[in-house]
């Protein structure tokens, strides 16, 4: 279990009563839960849980087959159970609660603290085979998302770096130089509005899309930690100095909201949604996106044929780019609940092996292991190639704001505000959030709820 410094009361007040009733009795297999088989020669079914989408899909396909073959003779059936994507997290904690908990299932980096501390997933050093462990040290660092109490308590299977694509064509028709793109935010706002200009209102500069899953994480976060090598997620916390930097959101902050107001971002931010936002960059509507390399298999679903290349993330003006944050994602975790926990970690293991990287690789999703980035699948591909990882991609470092009980309105709920009223003046707002997020982190690290050494390198 998790070290007793990192158990959060707030965070387990919430959801105590459906904690507390899961961990005393586990389900059975009418719950979604393994109950294993009493007869040697009966199939184990082991019940997967993963966020609905083209990825999802091509390891349900992979699982399909298995099987029929490595499953049968190792005794194991895997039933693959895709979940609705924009309520993935709610769902996972309702399974929990209501006893219904699948034995493996993506755990969002973000997330898995809090599991953790709610007793739902079980360590792996001891379950999964040390092999595939050291395989995914990069992404075990102490400080790690996956790590906690020194311990690591999921495994990637996906490298989701980040870059910026850009729309060559919209680039040369606004006279803009695609070997040479924006490296600043000012550059970017200037390249916007070229873009926006030559367009005509077919094609606008750049998409901020509000309401896409994750924007505050995808879209703000790591363009300010790509400048600044102090900054992790969540309120910009320096665990070097144990304080919160939440000010330093006003450069990009400012840069939104002056594509939005100058009509130079893609129409309909306050709504936009991250697949209507690749849909548009991919019908060639839009000349610059920030993005992970999921976008790729995303545009291929859609048959784009937009000519786009992936470029390093702008940063603000003053700074150099020093790394490209990006998160091995798609970690699985094996349920605390599980009543076959050997044969779930089979699974695992399975699932973060080769096979199933080139099944994903094949849809052009981008793979953990470097086999595959050389395999046939991936190697002829040149937009996912862009987004290999490199020197400056760097895993970015857990954060203790999953783990606060903070006052007033949430940090998405603040730079969400910030960005639709442009009236309201930034310092102000930054530093209450500011203070209130250091306010929730002290008061943790006091009552020993939390141990700061967990975020420091």
């Amino acid at each position: 279990m998790i070290d007793s410094s990192l158990t959060r009361r707030g965070f387990l007040g919430t959801f105590a009563a459906g904690a507390v009733g899961v961990l005393a009795g586990c389900g059975d297999s009418s719950t979604g839960t393994s109950t294993g088989a009493a007869d040697p020669n009966e199939l184990t079914t082991i019940v997967v849980w993963d966020r609905a989408g083209a990825h999802a899909t091509a390891r349900q396909e992979f699982f399909r087959t298995w099987n029929e073959q490595q499953g049968r003779s190792l005794g194991i059936a895997v039933r693959y159970e895709p979940q609705a994507t924009d309520k993935y997290e709610e769902i996972v904690r309702l399974g929990f609660q209501t006893k219904r908990a699948p034995d493996l299932f993506h755990s969002p980096s973000a997330q898995l603290g809090a599991f953790v501390a709610a007793g739902w997933v079980q360590p792996l050093p001891d379950l999964v085979d040390r092999a595939v462990l050291d395989k995914a040290a990069p992404y075990h660092q102490k400080n790690g998302e996956l790590v906690w109490g020194g311990v690591p308590y999921a495994v990637p299977t996906t490298a989701f770096t980040n870059r910026m694509l850009i729309n060559t064509d919209l680039f040369e028709k606004a006279g803009l130089d695609p070997d040479a793109p924006p490296s600043t935010f000012s550059e970017v706002r200037q390249a916007a509005a070229a873009i926006t200009k030559a367009g005509g209102g077919d094609a606008f500069g750049m998409l901020v899309p509000i309401k896409a899953t994750g924007f505050r994480q995808w879209n703000v976060d790591v363009l300010l930690m790509a400048g600044d090598p102090a900054l992790a997620m969540f309120g910009l916390f320096n665990a070097t100095t144990q304080r919160y930097e939440s000010a330093k959101y006003a450069p990009l902050l400012e840069l939104y909201r002056s594509l939005i107001t100058d009509k130079t971002a893609y129409p309909g931010a306050a709504t936009l949604a991250g697949d209507v936002a690749i849909n548009a960059f991919g019908k060639g509507e839009a000349g610059m996106y920030i993005g992970s390399s999921a976008v790729v298999s995303s545009l291929a679903e859609l048959g784009s044929a937009v000519k786009a290349v992936a470029v390093p993330l702008p940063v603000p003006d003053g700074q150099r780019l020093v790394r490209s944050p990006m998160n091995a994602g798609y970690p699985y975790a094996i349920s605390s609940t599980t009543k076959s926990p050997a044969k779930a970690a089979k699974v695992l293991e399975v699932m973060v092996g080769d096979g199933v990287q080139e099944a994903l690789a094949a849809k052009a999703a981008p793979p953990l292991n470097t086999a595959v980035w050389d395999s046939a699948a991936v190697r002829d591909n040149a937009l996912l190639q862009q987004f290999r990882p490199a020197e400056l991609d760097r895993q970015w470092p857990k954060t203790p704001g999953g783990l606060l009980q903070v006052e007033g309105e949430s940090v998405d709920q603040t730079v969400e505000k910030l960005l639709l009223d442009p009236s309201v003046p930034l310092g102000p707002a930054l530093a209450d959030m500011q203070r209130r997020m250091q306010a929730a982190y002290d008061a943790a690290v006091k009552s020993g709820e939390i141990d700061p050494q967990e975020f420091r390198a």
